[in-house]
């Protein structure tokens, strides 16, 4: 028995060593070098490419059979540019195993992978690869396909210790585009492979596109893939990455998650997520299903309270300089993903901005058509300390224009404008959307307002403000419009309505001064066409109705203008001093106040470019009433009214009865509003010597039985001095006849 074991012992032994030796004699006389032709051809057979191995190719024996492989470049027919290359390659099988027929992979290494691909508008190049016009049919006959059997993707189970991939390059362009996008350094490590048991690996490269975006890119997970059920599963998954271009400073991201793919079942799923960037930290989970078809997601995503200014810095951008030094400082976010197929939504949503809460939900209704909605409501906020730090200087402050009463000040003002494009047609147009955003509570300086809400659509290029009201100041206002841009040039339309607001607030913000106080009421029709500035004013047209009821203009009394004038020309025309009721000490006094009070006013105005001419103006003051007309530069806020002003206190005299005694307001409504108005000296003597006329008619009529209606002050005291001299020789020839009769 002994001896018929050791005879089995020694047969073994020598087949071994036969077929190691008979492996031996192969590797060391058979040149693989000579395979190059064959090699050539079949890689321009079966993948159309022109192979060339200035590298040599050499055997390995012990303690690995396998072959390694030197410099190889691949072309497509007819180019000289290279389509892909390696420097080297190797693949072994380890020996002793193998002679024992078990298969064991010892390694695959690949050094200085080459890629290049250029998409043009006829395709990418590498749609040229593969068999053409049927070589491939005729290079290998078609053969039956081998039975596996059940329950495994591979006959043989596959171990490989190692694969390791280094110094690889990707290079993609679209000519038609302009996209050129750059992978270098691609560096891939894996231990003991296998389909049966998890494996770790280590991936690293390095991104840049034709925007100078760069990306450095590190990858450390754990891969177990169920070839059967298209299964695959990174866990843990660490990714590191340096991103820069984007911000000032690189900004450095580090994520961790497990990842879960069943491609069988079209589903993925992220859990355990924690993100880290720019001092924010995400953490959620996310279940992705319909990757083939109408994808549905559904999850949590949490990102912790920070500070948005010490983000900024970290990025390298300044940060947003705020009146309070705590604002931005508490940024949150709470989102659960949910929504129906083929939709992307956050809902709940809440977001956290210091002391206020948005909440509601939003995303993308459809992915096909992109359309965005939302539904959002603000709690409060305060924006006081949000605006920039006060400065000194008043940097909005209107330039003053010289001689605002000419067409100087009233066309002064574009210079300033701008000609570069401020609406960005080309992103707008294809923006899909319906959104409601609420806001119960906003404070801004003296200004409270509630209940806002704002509706937007877009759709085919058009963008509408469906609704944009509140209340506020003890009144309300509702405003829409839209945005057309679906044509080569944009043009907008606005309507506003205001209704009982009080007037203050809103001036005091605007000048600066508390200038007039009173609830007004507005009616505005707007409408402009441009893609700039400049293009905007100019082509600017509306017309609006403004009420103002119970009102008060502070540091202007228009009825002291008016005594002021009548007085000067009181000055001029002593004789009509007596004309003017309970006055003949020859001036009028002035009112204690330094204001006028409005009653009642109503002004139509329509909008021509950047001035808003006043069409007409009508008031009721305390002390008279008002007409006229005029104009206002919205830009300068230079302006120019000419009043007509009737007051009681100068009607009662039979005279002076319906006079409209001119006045002219002109300047800057950040100007010193005691010196806006002044009376109009050439129309107040015109009046002067109409209420002369009038009263040399009447004295005419009553003590002479004259009847000089229509006539003119000159023709009038030309009548009165004939029928003075004609009396005078009358009473001269009577006196003559007297005496000659007493002779």
């Amino acid at each position: 028995m002994a001896r018929a074991i050791k005879i089995v012992v020694i047969v073994l032994v020598a087949i071994v060593v036969l077929l190691a030796a008979t492996v031996f004699v192969i590797t060391q006389v058979i040149d693989p070098n000579d395979f190059k032709p064959q090699i050539r051809e079949q890689a321009l057979s079966q993948a159309n490419l022109e192979l060339e191995i200035p590298g040599e190719l050499d055997w390995q024996f012990w303690p690995t059979l396998g072959v390694s492989l030197g410099r190889t470049e691949a072309r497509l027919p007819g180019e000289e540019d290279l389509f892909a290359a390696i420097d080297s390659a190797s693949v072994g099988v380890a020996l002793w195993p193998l002679l024992f027929g078990n298969v064991q992979m010892d390694g695959v290494t690949l050094d200085g992978l080459e890629l290049n691909l250029v998409e043009t508008a006829d395709g990418g190049n590498w749609e040229k690869i593969g068999p053409q016009d049927g070589a491939a049919d005729e290079a290998t006959p078609e053969q039956p396909a081998p039975e596996q059997e059940e329950g495994g993707a591979m006959d043989i189970p596959v171990s490989i210790p190692s694969v390791a991939i280094t110094n690889g390059q990707v290079r993609y362009r679209n000519t038609t585009d302009g996209t050129d996008i750059r992978v270098e350094h691609f560096n891939f490590n894996a231990q003991d492979v296998s389909l049966e048991e998890p494996f770790p690996m280590q991936l690293s490269l390095r991104y840049q596109d034709q925007s100078d975006v760069r990306v450095d890119l590190n990858l450390d997970t754990t891969l177990a893939a169920d070839l059967n059920t298209n299964h695959f599963v990174l866990d843990p998954m660490t990714l590191d990455a340096q991103i820069g271009g984007l911000t000032v400073n690189p900004v450095d991201v580090h994520l961790e998650q497990k990842l879960d793919v069943n491609l069988d079942e079209d589903r993925a799923a992220i859990t355990d997520l924690v993100l880290e960037a720019a001092g924010t930290r995400t953490t959620g989970q996310a279940t992705v299903t319909g990757l083939t078809g109408e994808m549905k997601v559904a999850g949590q995503i949490n990102t912790a309270p920070f500070d948005a200014n010490k983000a900024l810095e970290a990025i390298g951008e300044q940060p947003i300089e705020t009146r309070d030094d705590a604002a931005l400082s508490k940024v949150a976010l709470d989102a659960t993903l949910a929504g129906p197929a083929g939709s992307v939504m956050a809902d709940p949503l809440k977001v956290t901005l210091d002391s206020s809460t948005l909440s509601g939900k939003a995303g993308l209704e459809s992915l096909d058509t992109g359309k965005i909605v939302f539904d959002l409501v603000l709690d409060k906020i305060t924006l006081d300390g949000y605006l920039p730090p006060e400065s000194g200087d008043d940097d909005n402050a209107p330039a003053s224009t010289a001689g605002a009463g000419g067409n100087a000040g009233k066309q002064a003002g574009t210079e300033q404008l701008s000609d570069a494009e401020l609406i960005p047609v080309e992103s707008l147009r294809p923006l899909v959307m319906d959104g409601r955003l609420k806001v119960n509570e906003l404070n801004f300086e003296t200004i409270q307002a509630k209940d806002l809400t704002v509706k937007v659509t877009a759709n085919n290029g058009v963008l509408r403000l469906a609704q944009a009201s509140g209340q506020t100041l003890n009144g309300s206002f509702a405003g829409s419009g839209s945005l057309d841009v679906s044509g080569k040039t944009p043009r907008i339309n606005y309507k506003q309505q205001v209704t009982s607001m009080q007037l203050q607030p809103l001036v005091t913000l605007a000048l600066g001064e508390d200038l007039a106080k009173g609830l007004f009421s507005l009616d505005l029709d707007f409408s402009a066409s441009g893609n700039s500035e400049k293009a905007l004013v100019q082509s600017a047209k509306g017309n609006a109705t403004v009420n103002l009821a119970d009102g008060t203009v502070r540091g202007l009394n228009l009825y002291n203008t008016l005594v002021g004038g009548v007085n000067d020309m009181l000055g001029r025309f002593q004789a009509l001093s007596a004309m003017i009721p309970n006055q003949e000490s020859g001036k009028l006094p002035a009112a204690l106040s330094e204001d006028t009070k409005i009653i009642d006013l109503t002004t139509k105005a329509s909008l021509d470019k950047q001035v808003a001419n006043l069409n007409s103006l009508e008031a009721k003051l305390e002390k008279g009433t008002i007409s006229g007309s005029g104009w206002l530069n919205t830009l300068t806020q230079e302006f120019d009214l000419k009043i007509g002003m009737q007051s009681p206190e100068l009607g009662g005299s039979k005279y002076l009865e319906g006079a409209t005694w001119p006045l002219r307001c002109q300047g800057s409504l950040a100007g010193n509003p005691a010196k806006w108005c002044g009376p109009d000296r050439d129309g107040f003597a015109k009046i002067a010597q109409q209420a002369a006329t009038n009263a040399a008619k009447s004295k005419l009529k009553d003590k002479l039985g004259i009847d000089a209606e229509g006539d003119t002050t000159e023709e009038v005291l030309k009548n009165a001095a004939k029928q003075k001299a004609e009396e005078k020789i009358q009473e001269e020839l009577g006196d003559k006849l007297k005496g000659l009769f007493n002779r």
